[in-house]
């Protein structure tokens, strides 16, 4: 038998024993707990949560015009559970799919990020997974990327590409690239503004050309003309793709897994969306890493990508990397700065003192942005970080910590 032990907020005062043949997933705080405090244990049957019903236990809730949680506005589903149930809530009985746990506690959120294992087991995305490992095995073989991977596959394609990917330094490189693609940014709101100084109702599509533009040029150092005036259909095709993908996987991965039987509308345009996905991305990996060659003859920085085939010499593997960042970079970026953007003109106030900021550190539109005047935007960088705060991109981190150890949750939970 195991046992689970957990602190809830200000509940804490009975103990009893659970089974470990309950399956778990749980964005918690994990920390070693003396055997004394196993007195103070509550059953994992007591964490409150929203009840299931005979048959559909929970995933009702999750069904158009039936349930009451939407998967369109997860955010929102997520701050009520936090309002009706505190700071531990679980959602048990889903068809097909483990119990979820959510914490809300930041200490405890922070701890279980600083206490993870080398190699967590994440099965998030069975979709994702299905498709890499399953679908298309034959394409990523035994490189699967980073995205819905866990374990020691994650653990040993994070290894190589690391090195390159997560040095500070890296992202300095690439200052100017980035100020280019952002000038021509500017240039294309000048152009698409109405006679009331307003962009168009689609702008949020022109914020995911600027961020496909950015990727290309820090990964493959190519220049797609996401933002010339005449439009590029297969950039713009590679845009409504990762749309689909974003909007399909929620639809996918929390109501009842119809495509794990058959294939489903949805399961076939989110199949249809990866593949374009990849065909596109692996055209413009091709061609940037055939020049790499002219890259060393040259004092040219290289791309992240013509970096990693120079460390590692394995093509599929740059290749995938390039799919990855594609794949989670454009909707990431975009929604971050559509989220800042509009929390700023929320508040005039703010954004007048951020303006001020980046005047008085760049008084003239002419001169180049470099590192230094990065590190001394501290306002604009406050603005951007409590806009991720208050609108995270994810709402949620799903994982699962092997039951080999005793670990604790919020402070009074221990699992064997």
């Amino acid at each position: 038998m195991s046992i689970l032990s957990y602190k809830f907020a200000k509940l804490v005062e009975r103990n009893v024993k659970r089974s470990s043949s309950v399956v778990r997933t749980i964005e918690t705080l994990t920390t070693e707990i003396e055997e004394q405090d196993w007195s103070r244990c509550r059953p994992y049957a007591e964490i409150p949560g929203p009840k299931p019903i005979p048959f559909l236990g929970n995933t009702w809730r999750f069904i158009p015009f039936i349930g009451d949680f939407k998967i369109q506005a997860v955010d929102q589903v997520s701050m009520r559970l936090y309002k009706e149930y505190g700071d531990i809530v679980k959602i048990e009985s889903l068809l097909g799919r483990p119990d979820m746990v959510f914490i809300y506690d930041a200490n405890e959120i922070e701890r279980i990020f600083r206490q993870e294992e080398k190699m967590p087991y994440r099965p998030s995305m069975p979709s994702l997974n299905y498709y890499k490992h399953v679908l298309r095995k034959e394409f990523f073989r035994d490189n699967a990327g980073v995205i819905a991977v866990h374990g020691e596959s994650w653990y040993n394609f994070r290894s190589k590409v690391q090195q390159v990917m997560l040095q500070p330094r890296t992202a300095k490189m690439y200052i100017s690239a980035i100020e280019e693609a952002s000038l021509a940014f500017l240039q294309r709101i000048k152009k698409i503004r109405d006679e009331d100084d307003e962009v168009p109702d689609d702008f949020l599509n022109e914020i995911h050309k600027w961020s496909l533009e950015s990727i290309a040029r820090i990964a493959l150092d190519v220049r797609l003309g996401c933002l010339d005036d005449n439009d590029n259909v297969e950039t713009q095709k590679l845009i409504d793709a990762v749309t689909t993908f974003f909007k399909n996987v929620g639809i996918l991965e929390l109501k009842i897994p119809f495509w794990k039987l058959f294939n489903t509308p949805t399961w076939l345009q989110y199949v249809n969306a990866l593949d374009t996905i990849v065909n596109i991305t692996s055209k413009y990996t091709a061609a940037a890493l055939s020049k790499i060659k002219e890259i060393k003859k040259s004092n040219k920085e290289p791309s992240l990508l013509q970096k990693v085939l120079a460390l590692e010499n394995d093509t599929k593997l740059a290749t995938i990397l390039s799919l990855d960042l594609f794949l989670v970079g454009i909707d990431t970026t975009s929604s971050a700065v559509a989220s800042t953007l509009y929390q700023l003109v929320l508040h005039p106030e703010k954004q007048d003192l951020a303006y001020k900021e980046v005047c008085n550190v760049l008084p003239s539109e002419d001169m180049q942005l470099n590192g230094n005047h990065l590190d001394k935007l501290k306002y604009l960088k406050a603005c951007i970080k409590e806009t991720l705060r208050y609108m995270p991109l994810r709402f949620l981190s799903l994982k699962f910590d092997p039951l080999s150890t005793q670990i604790v949750l919020l402070g009074q939970v221990t699992l064997d």
